[in-house]
């Protein structure tokens, strides 16, 4: 037993779904084993939260067929060996005494196993079969959910730095800022940062979700002349729009504001104009 095959039976031995030989190689290889085995630790660390949280489920027909498939040729299989052959008369004999000392031992025959053993063999397989793809089935969903998590976490770390890069903007006396407002009679809303050095920051809120190839575009314009794409962003179901980027203009009049375009390829201000404000000190 080897510790690559006992990684591969890891997940086996901690449910003891291994056949009998199998549990006590791989018990026996732990035991002596030198070398880490982190892997069965992690995923006898994880059945008692799969048994408090993921819900049975009912095997797909195709599983369930392949496995009475199996059991049935299993049973085909063990009528097939040891088939008497026909009986025949036997035409008559002389018979001859012979010593009961010369008489040879008669050779030991093959191996019968019972019915009921057999189908207690089969049942074993059958269960062994069904628990593995139950573990495996429970381990993709724990993954699964674990994945998820992961994503709202990374979401609330940068919901988090965006917050804190604003206020940090908002609280140098040199920033410029522009409170933007709804003109869509929606309830979006947020606010812009500029910096003296062309550095922006627009935070917005309640957004409906874009979809597709669909943007928030955010736009300038310098002294009511032609607007600048300042750059776009997208938005999931939390409505939450971030955008933060370098070298937009720094006139003495700026009016902001933000459109929902078809796409990021737009030169000009095409789709519906969501929120807007005047940038000032």
């Amino acid at each position: 037993m080897t510790c690559d095959r006992v990684r591969e039976l890891a997940s086996g031995f901690v449910l003891g779904a291994l056949e009998p030989d199998e549990m006590i190689a791989v018990g026996d290889h732990l035991d002596g084993c030198r070398k880490p085995h982190p892997e069965v630790e992690e995923l006898g660390g994880v059945l008692p939260y799969i048994a408090a949280s993921v819900d049975p489920i009912e095997p797909p027909t195709w599983l369930r067929e392949s496995i009475m498939a199996a059991a049935k040729a299993d049973q085909l299989a063990g009528r097939r060996v040891g088939k008497p052959s026909e009986r025949r008369l036997a035409e008559p004999v002389a018979v001859s005494v012979v010593p009961a000392s010369a008489v040879p031992t008669p050779a030991p025959g093959p191996n019968v196993i019972s019915l009921d053993g057999a189908r207690a063999s089969r049942r074993r397989r059958v269960l062994t079969w069904t628990t593995r793809v139950a573990a495996v089935v429970a381990i993709v969903a724990l993954s699964g959910y674990s994945y998820a998590l992961q994503g709202e976490l990374a979401k609330a770390h940068a919901a988090q730095d965006h917050q804190t890069a604003i206020l940090n903007a908002l609280t140098r006396p040199d920033t410029r800022t522009a409170q933007l407002t709804a003109l869509d009679g929606s309830k979006a809303g947020g606010i812009a940062a500029l910096r003296p050095t062309g550095h922006i920051i627009v935070n917005l809120h309640n957004l409906s979700a874009t979809t597709g190839d669909q943007v928030y575009a955010v736009w300038l314009s310098a002294d009511g002349g032609t607007s600048a794409k300042v750059g776009s962003f997208t938005v999931d179901d939390s409505g939450e729009g971030y955008l933060e980027v370098d070298n937009v203009p720094t006139s003495a009049s700026l009016w902001l504001f933000v459109c929902k375009e078809p796409n990021a390829n737009v030169a000009e201000p095409t789709g519906p104009m969501v929120v807007s404000g005047t940038i000032s000190l």
